[in-house]
C-alpha cells in the first residue's frame, strides 16, 4: 500500500461517511510497520477520536487481526476482559479493542496495514473502514 492509495481511502472514506450522515470522524491508516501513512480528523470531531482511531488500527495490526473478532471473544467469554487491559498496558495505551479496527490484505494475502475509525458508532466505523479497503480493490480482515 502506498501513500497514493492510503490517501485515496482516506478520501473515499471522507465521501462514505458524508453519504451515511455519520458524525464527524477521525481516520487513521497504518502501515505493516505501524506508521501512520495517512490520517484525517473531520471537522468537529472528539479531541480523543484520534487517539481511539488509531487505539483501533494498533490493536487489530498487533493482534493480527480485526477488533470485531476480539471484541466478540471478549464478549463471549473466550478471552477475559482483564486480557484487553493487559495488553493495553503492553501497547502503551494504544490498543481500543472496539470494532473499527480493520487488517488491509493485498492481492497476494500479504498484510498491507490497518485502518482504524472512530467518531460514530462501531459498526458505522467499521462500516466506512470496509467501503475505504474495498475501494483500492484490496481485502479486509475484520
Amino acid at each position: 500500500m502506498n501513500l497514493i492509495s492510503a490517501l485515496n481511502m482516506i478520501n473515499h472514506g471522507i465521501r462514505v461517511s458524508k453519504k451515511m450522515k455519520l458524525p464527524p470522524l477521525a481516520m487513521v491508516i497504518l502501515d505493516h510497520r505501524s506508521k501512520v501513512k495517512a490520517a484525517i480528523c473531520d471537522d468537529g470531531v472528539g479531541t480523543l477520536r484520534y487517539d481511539i482511531a488509531l487505539g483501533k488500527a494498533s490493536a487489530a495490526l498487533g493482534l493480527g487481526f480485526g477488533t470485531r473478532e476480539f471484541h466478540t471473544l471478549v464478549k463471549n467469554g473466550v478471552l477475559p476482559e482483564m486480557f484487553a487491559n493487559c495488553i493495553n498496558g503492553a501497547a502503551q495505551g494504544h490498543f481500543i479493542p472496539l470494532p473499527g479496527g480493520v487488517l488491509i490484505m493485498n492481492a497476494q494475502q500479504e498484510l498491507v496495514g490497518a485502518i482504524g475509525i472512530s467518531g460514530a458508532n462501531s459498526d458505522q466505523d467499521e462500516t466506512v473502514a470496509l467501503h475505504m479497503i474495498e475501494s483500492e480493490n484490496l481485502r479486509a480482515v475484520l
